[in-house]
């Protein structure tokens, strides 16, 4: 075994310091932190020397490992005339290449182990699921006497992003700024400096994340700054498993956030938005192992979590928004701040977690999805997962109340690829069943249900198409805390805006021709078009501010851009007409990465700020950086 001791300081540090905030012992946290990190030391089992040098490799030995890390552009396949070789150049001049070393510690398989193609497979997908590397392809060439020379073969992203955040949503809005690295100095640190503001939110911060902490397998990431109405903090120390040869996951977890919820008051009003300010905090700590072979896992997983939610100064601290200027609201009258008291509740909650899964998937590289050229790892399969989570009465507070209930969640995904085509399936679930309070609180509380269908058709006549269709349906039932859900905006009826029709239940579907144009420049930037439409309606459900909308459209079309070429990511310049009625005219918009697809996933960022525990057999899947 593997034991970097380097780690153990550190884990105890963080372990303690937020133990001391929820007074929870410190011992036993940093005592589960620094056990859990011994065993997570040690690489994956399936990745691991044969024992004896002569032991027999049936499918031969790994005698040398080849790693050709390209910077973005190749210039050499840009042709002796190309005008715009200079900048080439100048761009790869300026750019740090990812480390042969990063690259080496990513791969499960090391210079005499025996040859493994599934191992291979997985260091591939592995790479290609940070987004700073564009391409990358690991494989093997056969040698005399059975021997294999491994070629790991990458290609970088640019990295070095300012983002100046200006979008088209309703009319002009500035959206800040951010200066953000994602592979510094080439060793796939992440460090940025923002102003992000949208709506109600406008953080001002930083953030870093390190891959790879000390030399292991460990991820850490942390980031702090000023909200519109606070401050946040947030920090993560994980051991994901390691693709899908990993047996062992450890996550611990911190989160503290002074935000204002956004209810949207529809349209007609002489306000566009309420307000409502509440103090977030969670606190977890899991760990989970996995049993059977990749294409066949069981998960079994435990973990202590702890959630603070608290609204000062309720009614008196919400206010009220005029046609969307947030930064100058004003108090809200009292009756209207009464309607949201149904959705306040304050908890301060410690619960006991077990957590179960199967995972059967296998996956599929293709091209050109989400994407104009570049390719992405789809998962295929069938995937559950299942939370179970206990109130216990630990740290209770006198001034916050705390819950007793059993939280559940469960999350199931399947995913077809009959022929060229794709189907892809979610069904999730969270919910409370309370066993205290009065008769109208007791029972199934806080339930979020959502589906998703989403399928990509293409067809051999047509290789330039990818008719994209998602049929979604979300909602939330006997809410204790804030919830809404809207019918515009971005990844909603794209005719609307983003606070037309509010209400507790949606269902949205869409239709998508993308088409990859494959001009003016194709070794320069990629280009395309989409034709789209959507279709949509709400239902009021008891949440604030609701009602129920009847079925609206939209029609519309755009231009994808995709710079380099090659690239796994899509800006788009979208006009989408409202029809049916109920809309203020065409809405133009202007989105820097593709808001529908496999590459977004299915969570959806109105259902993912209502919820307050994501802990699930899904958190220890390894995402890259």
């Amino acid at each position: 075994m593997t034991f970097y001791s380097g780690g153990l300081p550190i884990v105890a540090r963080l372990a303690g310091r937020h133990a001391r905030r929820f007074g929870i012992p410190a011992p036993g946290l940093t005592i589960l932190a620094m056990a859990a990190l011994c065993a997570l030391s040690a690489p994956p089992a399936a990745g691991q020397s044969a024992p004896d040098s002569a032991t027999a490799c049936p499918d031969g030995r790994i005698t040398s490992i080849f790693i050709d890390n390209h910077s973005i552009f190749d210039v050499d396949q840009a042709g002796g005339r190309n005008p715009l070789r200079w900048a080439y150049r100048l761009a790869n001049a300026l750019h740090v290449n990812t480390r042969r070393s990063f690259i080496r510690r990513e791969l499960l398989f090391h210079k005499g182990d025996c040859f493994d193609p599934l191992l291979l497979a997985e260091s591939g997908r592995i790479l290609r699921s940070y987004g700073f590397i564009a391409h990358a392809d690991v494989f093997a060439v056969d040698q005399d006497g059975g021997a294999k020379h491994v070629v790991v073969d990458t290609q970088d992203e640019w990295t070095t992003r300012v983002d100046m955040g200006v979008s088209f949503d309703g009319g002009l809005q500035i959206e800040g700024v951010r200066v953000t690295e994602e592979n510094l100095l080439g060793r796939g640190v992440l460090a940025s400096v923002f102003l992000k503001q949208r709506k109600e939110r406008q953080d001002i911060g930083a953030r870093i994340g390190f891959p790879r902490l000390f030399g292991t397998r460990m991820d850490f990431s942390t980031g702090a700054g000023r909200t519109r109405n606070g401050s946040f903090a947030d920090e993560l120390l994980s051991y994901p498993f390691v693709g899908e040869v990993g047996r062992v996951a450890l996550r611990q977890s911190y989160r503290r956030r002074d935000e204002l919820f956004q209810y949207s008051a529809g349209l007609g009003r002489d306000y566009s938005h309420v307000l409502l300010p509440l103090v977030d905090e969670r606190f977890e700590v899991s760990v989970a192992g996995r049993l059977g072979q990749p294409g066949n896992l069981t998960l079994f997983g435990f973990g202590v979590s702890r959630e603070r939610l608290k609204f000062n100064e309720f009614p008196g601290s919400v206010e009220l928004v005029t046609q969307g200027d947030f930064g100058n609201p004003t108090p809200a009258p009292l009756d209207i701040a009464e309607t949201l008291a149904g959705q306040v509740r304050a908890t301060s909650t410690t619960r006991v977690n077990l957590m179960l899964g199967q995972r059967n998937v296998r996956f599929r590289r293709m091209r050109g999805l989400d994407a104009l050229k570049g390719d992405r790892d789809v998962q295929l399969g069938t995937d559950f997962g299942l939370t179970i989570g206990k109130s216990v009465d630990v740290l209770t507070s006198s001034t916050t109340p705390s819950r007793n209930d059993l939280y559940t969640r469960f999350r199931a995904f399947a995913g077809f690829d009959p022929g060229s085509s794709l189907i892809l399936t979610n069904l999730g679930f969270d919910g409370r069943r309370s066993f205290s309070g009065n008769g109208s609180r007791e029972g199934w509380r806080d339930v979020i249900g959502e589906f998703d269908l989403y399928t990509y058709l293409r067809t051999r006549a047509l290789p330039s198409h990818t008719v994209f269709a998602r049929l979604s349906a979300s909602g939330g039932w006997s809410m204790d805390t804030p919830f809404q859900l809207t019918l515009g905006g971005r990844d909603g009826v794209r005719g609307f805006l983003e606070e037309a029709y509010p209400g507790a239940r949606r269902v949205l579907a869409t239709v998508e021709d993308r088409v990859y144009l494959g001009w003016p420049m194709p070794d320069v930037f990629d280009l395309g078009l989409s034709l789209f439409a959507d279709a949509g309606r709400t239902w009021d459900g008891g949440t604030p501010f609701g009602r129920s909308s009847r079925w609206k459209g939209t029609v519309g079309f755009g231009l994808r851009l995709g710079f380099p070429a090659g690239t796994r990511g899509v800006t788009r310049l979208d006009l989408a007409f409202p029809v049916g009625g109920g809309g203020s005219g065409p809405i133009f918009r202007v989105t820097l990465f593709e808001r529908l697809g496999v590459v977004f996933g299915f969570s959806e960022d109105q259902l993912r700020r209502s919820r307050r525990m994501t802990i699930g057999p899904d958190s220890f899947v390894q995402t890259g950086g």
